[in-house]
């Protein structure tokens, strides 16, 4: 199933920003692991969250205000409360995109820090037409039931 109603195409494994009741807030984040249309038409998705440090109780000082934390806390929304698309990396993966943008901007000059790779998961690694607000990282995983983090784990690396 798939759903374009904010203009981008969504499908089963993105992640999206939902827009919190309280407009001050930062928006959720969530990845997308079902979509269905109810029996009155409504699109539906279920969205594993993610959380961010300030959420937490227990953090250390966080890498950067676009750090998340993978969880296995899921919910139903409506798609209609989706706010916009947005990319979810590993840490690598998102150390390496911003060295390759600085390369690109030639802010870096090209050298062995972003090594050619041919198979870098180019299905999710953003262009560089996507504002910087919408590419986050995730370091780490978040046992919502214990409230503590754990390591990222290889298995976890799958959501991402």
């Amino acid at each position: 199933v798939q759903w374009s109603g904010i203009g981008v195409e969504l499908r089963v494994g993105d992640s999206v920003a939902l827009q919190a009741s309280d407009e001050e807030k930062k928006p959720f984040i969530g990845k997308i692991i079902s979509m269905w249309q109810e029996n009155l038409g409504e699109m539906m998705v279920t969205l594993c969250w993610f959380y961010r440090p300030s959420d937490l109780e227990n953090i250390k000082s966080p890498y950067g205000s676009h750090e998340l934390y993978l969880s296995k806390h899921t919910d139903d929304n409506s798609v209609a409360t989706i706010q916009n698309m947005v990319y979810v990396l590993s840490f690598p993966e998102y150390c390496r995109f911003y060295a390759h943008q600085a390369q690109t901007e030639g802010s870096l000059s090209q050298c062995q820090v972003v090594p050619n790779v041919v198979k870098w998961r180019d299905q999710v690694i953003p262009s560089s037409s996507v504002q910087c607000d919408n590419i986050y990282f995730c370091r780490g995983v978040y046992d919502f039931r214990l409230k503590r983090t754990l390591k990222q784990q290889l298995y976890y690396t799958k959501y991402l």
